[in-house]
């Protein structure tokens, strides 16, 4: 009979682990799932390899990066989305892409003010805070611009 007990535990242990644990751990960025391994893979690999020229100035990148962390820094209250993913997709080629997740670099969201969560990049940033389907617009649009990036 305790052997049976055990089990119950055990089996609501793991269920508990997959159902309310991983979810709020991979929200708060503390464990990464397998796309984010990869992505974080690719990026890696992605960033030190660009031999196209860009298309704005560093600066013109900087003020866009500032404009999407602008878009969506206040969690939900005060975010303007659609023009956080037009900002993305301003992106024309894999340099334009390039400067302005360097010029993102990482950033932090805020809570009625006050800052919340751990510092975030660009990829992390749009993630979080867009929905599935307007990244999979951003994504679409990457590819029609033979940008290797996807979020």
């Amino acid at each position: 009979m305790n052997d049976k007990k055990n089990i119950y535990y055990l089996g609501g242990a793991i269920l508990a682990y997959f159902l309310i644990i991983k979810p709020v751990l991979q929200k708060l960025s503390i464990l990464k799932n397998e796309d984010e391994i990869n992505r974080d893979k690719a990026k890696e690999i992605y960033l030190t390899s660009s031999k196209e020229k860009p298309t704005k100035t560093p600066g013109e990148w900087a003020i866009i990066a500032d404009q999407i962390h602008e878009d969506l820094r206040y969690s939900a209250l005060d975010d303007d989305k659609k023009d956080a993913a037009y900002q993305a997709a301003r992106v024309k080629n894999n340099a334009d892409f390039k400067l302005l997740y360097q010029n993102f670099g990482k950033r932090r969201e805020y809570f009625f003010g006050v800052p919340s969560g751990s510092e975030k990049d660009l990829a992390q940033f749009l993630r979080s805070n867009l929905a599935d389907s307007e990244i999979q617009i951003i994504n679409q649009n990457y590819r029609n611009k033979n940008i290797s990036f996807q979020y």
